[in-house]
């Protein structure tokens, strides 16, 4: 029985105690699984392209924001995608599966192709506050880029109550990225247990 990942475990375990648990949609499956007993796959960078923020095209979202907020963005994209690798390669990991980040070729029998489609920044106010929200789809895939599975995840998280007593962690969520980082930590969770279910006999 493999371990399951502590950083994982907390991770889904905060989500479902503040009432935001994403869950996963299974759009296909390849049947019979073809992952029994694979310990080794390829994590490409998550693909932003086509991305909606809220109800509008990345592009026409840039639009209308200043030199600094643009760097902000994209940092906070990079971000996301560093996140939601770590979360996921950790853990697999723990589960006794190696998944490895690459950017081109690679020699992994099958690969990992993360998408974003849908993000919303949500927002923070002393009176009112709203959830960010990432929606992303996970494709697996063989290496000449055939689609076995692919399945749809979601994560929002919501700005905690400010005060003196926040960890550095939490006063991270009163910001757009901050929030996102959250949403792309508990994804990649999800991502390593979907994965470890697909694997095991």
């Amino acid at each position: 029985m493999y371990r399951r990942s502590f950083i994982a475990a907390a991770l889904l375990g905060a989500a479902a105690l503040v009432g935001c648990a994403p869950s996963w949609r299974v759009v296909t499956q390849a049947s019979p699984a073809p992952f029994v007993g694979q310990r080794y796959f390829a994590l490409m960078p998550i693909d932003f392209v086509g991305l909606q923020i809220i109800d509008q095209s990345e592009d026409r979202y840039l639009a209308g924001k200043d030199g600094d907020d643009y760097q902000r963005f994209m940092s906070d994209k990079d971000s996301i995608n560093e996140e939601f690798a770590k979360a996921l390669v950790e853990g697999a990991k723990d589960e006794g599966i190696e998944v490895a980040e690459a950017a081109g070729t690679t020699s992994a029998p099958f690969v990992l192709k993360p998408y974003i489609g849908y993000m919303n920044p949500g927002f923070y106010a002393v009176v009112s506050s709203a959830p960010s929200q990432i929606r992303l789809t996970l494709r697996i895939t063989t290496r000449d880029g055939k689609v076995l599975d692919e399945v749809q995840f979601s994560s929002r998280t919501p700005s905690p109550i400010p005060n003196t007593a926040l960890s550095a962690a939490e006063a991270d969520k009163l910001t757009m990225g901050g929030r996102w980082r959250e949403d792309a930590r508990v994804i990649g969770a999800y991502a390593a247990r979907y994965l470890a279910s697909r694997v095991e006999p």
